[in-house]
């Protein structure tokens, strides 16, 4: 579904995108955002002709991603200071990172397809004894600029989900 951006900030720790499409369009909770430039959020709630999105200029939001060319695993999550810039997390010591590198979706949660641009890998930095990189990441998608995105529906989200909920149980 193809959708406008009618409200967008970005100067927030939590920040939020309103796009013109809801209900009525086949918008849900859960779906993903992307833009032609790359990953941007997640459908957090919606009306019959809005939905807000979970940008990924929000310091509770974290993505599933990968280093595209080792396949590193790693979580994107926004530190609250630039919207430019966001860190890729969880990227062990033993690990590579190169700056330089594209970061993408990978795939390992009902949200976004794998391979979507999130961003490169522009400072990478390792303190004596931490087990994770430092790295700072440029995003692919300039918050500022953001006009037009795209909502992507999982086929397999609500089997994946209820898969989960029979394995684990209520998280509550």
């Amino acid at each position: 579904v193809s959708a406008k951006v009618v409200g967008n900030s970005t100067s927030l720790y939590k920040n939020f995108i309103t796009i013109d499409k809801g209900v009525v369009d086949g918008v849900v909770p859960g779906m993903a955002a992307i833009s032609n430039l790359g990953a941007v959020g997640k459908v957090k709630s919606v009306s019959d002709h809005y939905a807000v999105l979970i940008s990924l200029l929000n310091v509770d939001e974290q993505t599933s991603c990968v280093i595209k060319k080792t396949n590193q695993l790693g979580s994107v999550r926004w530190d609250g200071v630039d919207m430019r810039y966001s860190t890729l997390l969880f990227i062990p010591r033993h690990a590579t990172p190169v700056i330089g590198d594209s970061v993408i979706t990978s795939g390992y949660n009902a949200v976004f397809p794998d391979g979507i641009l999130v961003g490169i890998i522009r400072e990478v930095n390792l303190k004596e004894e931490a087990p994770f990189w430092d790295i700072r990441l440029e995003l692919s998608q300039d918050f500022g600029r953001l006009s037009f995105v795209e909502i992507i529906k999982s086929r397999l989200k609500s089997e994946q989900d209820s898969l989960k909920q029979i394995t684990i149980g209520d998280p509550k």
